[in-house]
Parts: structure tokens; C-alpha cells; sequence
């Protein structure tokens, strides 16, 4: 089995991969190393391991694994993948990005792909059919738009998608809160429609993935055919780890 630790802004999620599927899974709300040592308490010792973070690489992340694996990818923008990186700036590329793109080539390969993912911001990627990593936009996620509108506004309340839980499609909205709720939902939905209807038009049988954490509010509310994965990060980052082991045997 391979562990596999995504260390995000918010969250840190680890899981036992084996054979590519999800045999156990911890998640912490804080992103420390001792978080990660908490989790990873009664793990087995597995050959493999790989840790990647969308902040700052601590190398503590990888010398907690490195106790219980005997091989060790801390992933960054220097390590080796399947997949090639069409970036212009590939140095300030984050690691869930290119690890989103790789699980979305290991799931659905040979075609064109649109990642959007619904985290504390929302990415939106794009992946050639013939193996290229092209990139895509950033935007602010869900629960930044929120806190956006109440730090800078003087008079706006701090909310969440609960409030837009009884608004009715195609009514207007008649409370402050329902605007702003409806204002940041419906604005996220025709972001995400647009680029889909424009990059379909340039990248024959686009397959749209989401993924993250709001991922499963949003994809209720397309409806083209939408495939929702909310491991793809971890499968890409399984992928990962086992090409570069493969790699290290073959020397």
C-alpha cells in the first residue's frame, strides 16, 4: 500500500492506497506537522509515501514519513511526472494543480480535460489530449468570497451557503443576505459555465472533472454532464509516487 498526504490550506488529508483505491482515510483541520504525527499514529510501515502542500514545504512532513516508509517523494514542481508541464511559470505552479491534472490523466487518459477545483480557491485547469499540462485560472473560492464581502464592507454580515438553501431559481432576491448568497453562488456557476462553453469549443470531447471540497454543492447545480471526483488529487498524487519509484528501479 502507498501512503499518500495532501497538506492543503485548510485541511490535511492522508490516505492508504492500494492498487489505487482508498483503503483508509484520516483528515485533521489544521495543517501542522504534529497534526500529521497525530493521524499517522497507528499506520502500518508502507514501502511508499509521498506528501505534498499547497503552502510552504516544510521538510518535517517529509521526515515524518520517512519513519514509516521506505521510499519518500516530497512532491514540488522539480519532481518528475507523467504527464508534460505546459506552464509558463512552472516554478510558482501549485502541487494540488499538477496533481489534480495527473489524476484526471490516470482516470480519463487520451482526452481533453477541464479541472475545476472547488477549494479555498477555485482552479480551473485545462489538459490536452495529447499529455500537456496547459494551465488555467484562479479565482477566489467559495468561503473567500464570503469573508471578502463582510471584511470589506462596512455593514455586510459574514455568511454561508445555508442561505441560499430556500432560494427559488429565476426569483429575485428580496433579503440582503439571500442577494449575497446568490450573488457569490450564481457568480461561481457562470464562471465555471463560461470557461467550460469556451475551452468546449477549442478541445474536442472536453470531459469536465470536479473536485474539492464545495465540489459536491456545485455540481448539483450544472446540468451538462459533469464527473465528480473528490480524490483526484490523491489518485494523482498515488500516480506520482509509483512513477517515480519505477523510475528509481530502473537505474
Amino acid at each position: 500500500m502507498n501512503l499518500i498526504v495532501d497538506i492543503g490550506n485548510s485541511r490535511l488529508k492522508a490516505v492508504l492506497m492500494d492498487d489505487g483505491v482508498v483503503a483508509r482515510r484520516w483528515v485533521a483541520e489544521a495543517c501542522g506537522v504534529e497534526q500529521l504525527e497525530e493521524l499517522l499514529v497507528a499506520c502500518p510501515r508502507v514501502e511508499r509515501a509521498i506528501v505534498a502542500s499547497t503552502c510552504a514545504v516544510d521538510p518535517a512532513y517529509a521526515a515524518c514519513l520517512r519513519r514509516r516508509a521506505d521510499f519518500v517523494v516530497d512532491f514540488d514542481n522539480r519532481t518528475p511526472i507523467p504527464l508534460r508541464n505546459g506552464y509558463g511559470s512552472p516554478a510558482t505552479l501549485g502541487a494540488d494543480r499538477l496533481a489534480a491534472a495527473v489524476g484526471g490523466v490516470t482516470l480519463w487518459p487520451g482526452r481533453n480535460l477541464f479541472i475545476v477545483d472547488f477549494g479555498s480557491a477555485i482552479t480551473l485547469d485545462v489538459v490536452t489530449a495529447d499529455g500537456v499540462y496547459r494551465g488555467g485560472s484562479i479565482s477566489p473560492g467559495l468561503a473567500m468570497r464570503f469573508r471578502a464581502l463582510h471584511d470589506y464592507t462596512g455593514r455586510l454580515p459574514l455568511i454561508g451557503i445555508e442561505e441560499y438553501r430556500d432560494y427559488r431559481e429565476g426569483t429575485v432576491p428580496a433579503t440582503t443576505r439571500e442577494a449575497m448568497a446568490v450573488g457569490v453562488i450564481e457568480g461561481i456557476v457562470a464562471e465555471v459555465g463560461e470557461w467550460m462553453r469556451r475551452y468546449g469549443r477549442n478541445h474536442a470531447g472536453l470531459v469536465t472533472i470536479f473536485t474539492g471540497g464545495d465540489a459536491a454543492f456545485f455540481e448539483k447545480r450544472f446540468k451538462s454532464t459533469i464527473f465528480a471526483n473528490h480524490d483526484l488529487v490523491l489518485t494523482g498524487l498515488n500516480t506520482i509516487l509509483n512513477y517515480n519509484a519505477e523510475q528509481k528501479n530502473r537505474l
